[in-house]
C-alpha cells in the first residue's frame, strides 16, 4: 500500500467505536525499515501519535486502534523517540551514506499488516525500502547501490 492512499483515512478505537482522528502523516524507523507510527489528525489545537504496535488493523475503509488511552499528544513526543515528527519522511531529501542527493522522497510502499517498508519512491525513481539507514529532521540516509 501507498502511504498516498493512507493519508485521510479515519481512525476508530475498538475499545469505543469512536473515531479518534484521521492520518496526517507517518513516522519510519531504519533496522528493519519500517512504519513507526501514524501521526493523526484531531479535534482540538494539537495531533496525536499512535504507534504502529498498537495498530489492530489496517482496513480499506479504516484504520482501527486498540484504544484512545494508546494515542499521545504529539507535543508530548521528545525528538529523540521514532515516532517524533522529525522522522516523517515525506517530503525530504535523500541522501546517500556517501552524501549523494538521490532526490526527495515523494511516498512509501508499506505491508499494511506489519508496517514493513517495500519502497521509497522519490523524485529521482525507486529505492528498495531496505537501504533506508536513517532519517532526521532534515533527510533520509540512504545506502549506496552496490
Amino acid at each position: 500500500m501507498r502511504f498516498s492512499s493512507a493519508q485521510g483515512r479515519t481512525v476508530v478505537a475498538v475499545s469505543t467505536a469512536e473515531t479518534v482522528g484521521t492520518i496526517a502523516a507517518c513516522t519510519v524507523a531504519p533496522s528493519p525499515p519500517r512504519i513507526s507510527a501514524l501521526r493523526l489528525k484531531t479535534r482540538g489545537h494539537s495531533g496525536h501519535v499512535v504507534a504502529w504496535h498498537d495498530v489492530q488493523s489496517f482496513g480499506k475503509d479504516a484504520v482501527t486502534v486498540r484504544s484512545a488511552d494508546r494515542l499521545e499528544p504529539e507535543k508530548e513526543v521528545d525528538s529523540d523517540q521514532e515516532v517524533h515528527k522529525n522522522h516523517d519522511p515525506v517530503g525530504k531529501p535523500v541522501i546517500t551514506e556517501t552524501g549523494e542527493r538521490r532526490g526527495t522522497l515523494q511516498d512509501i510502499d508499506f505491508d499494511s499488516e506489519d508496517g514493513h517498508i517495500h519502497t521509497l519512491i522519490t523524485t529521482d525513481g525507486q529505492l528498495p525500502g531496505d537501504r533506508l539507514l536513517g532519517v532526521g529532521n532534515y533527510a533520509l540516509i540512504v545506502s549506496r547501490p552496490e
